[in-house]
């Protein structure tokens, strides 16, 4: 087998932050390897510090131990100018929209292009070959006061994929969509992004039980990391999250 560099690599991650409260772990002794192409899940319970941790990959959040490698290079020694770079290979999707009210869906896309110079009709056609990735090609005209949450949700994904991103990271940015629309979307990202690894953090199972590996936070630390099938029997965290939200049947059958 091809021997590959991990995209993403973290050696001993630790985070604090310290307030007018004193200090919160939010993270502990977090190392994991990342290798291109994969889709990965991050499950744990509110304030597990999923966000965080995907944070921490490109830096937005810098981490207080340990190290961030992002193709074999660590994050902490790089200028400003290459960190920016590597936060440019990643797309970054939260659940806040951030879409322009005075631009309609097909603008929103297209604006980020305009920055970067492309021409015109080459960044209406990138544009709509996404709206249509996403199931937004008859609402081109529309503006984003028009769209429910989950149409919202849709086109900031459309936008985020716009520079072809190595890293997509999907932080709860699918909780506005309905379970079927969730994964047909899922499926379609992953057809069409070929080696893009991709990130999928969230409470719910359904949004992640399906990923190539998933990782499992608890307090701030790395609980268990597996398949969903192999986890339900070797995590007990993420069994009983499942269980949650599964039913006994369901949980029975996947362990089959």
């Amino acid at each position: 087998m091809e021997n590959k560099t991990p995209i993403i690599r973290m050696d001993g991650l630790g985070k604090a932050f310290t307030g007018s409260q004193g200090t919160v772990r939010a993270l502990e002794d977090i190392s994991l390897e990342i290798m291109p192409g994969e889709i990965f899940g991050i499950i744990g319970l509110s304030g597990a510090g999923k966000s965080t941790l995907v944070r921490c990959m490109n830096y937005l959040e810098v981490p207080t131990e340990g190290e961030v490698y992002y193709d074999g290079k660590p994050l902490s020694e790089m200028q400003d100018a290459e960190l920016r770079k590597v936060r440019q290979s990643m797309g970054m999707i939260f659940q806040q929209f951030n879409l322009l009210a005075q631009r309609t869906v097909l603008g929103n896309i297209c604006f980020p292009m305009e920055i970067a110079g492309t021409p015109r009709e080459e960044a209406k056609a990138r544009a709509r070959e996404l709206l249509k990735l996403v199931g937004l090609e008859d609402r081109e005209n529309a503006y984003p006061a028009q769209l429910s949450g989950g149409q919202k949700q849709r086109l900031t994904i459309a936008r985020a994929l716009v520079r072809r991103p190595r890293i997509l990271i999907l932080d709860d940015s699918a909780s506005a969509l309905d379970f079927a629309t969730d994964a047909r979307l899922r499926r379609a990202i992953r057809e069409k992004t070929g080696d893009m690894t991709v990130f999928i953090v969230s409470q719910r199972v359904s949004a992640i039980q399906s990923a190539d590996c998933i990782l499992v936070l608890d307090d701030g630390h790395l609980a268990g990391m597996g398949t969903h099938k192999e986890l339900l029997s070797s995590c007990e965290v993420y069994r009983e999250i499942c269980l949650s939200q599964l039913s006994n049947e369901e949980v029975e059958r996947d362990e089959q």
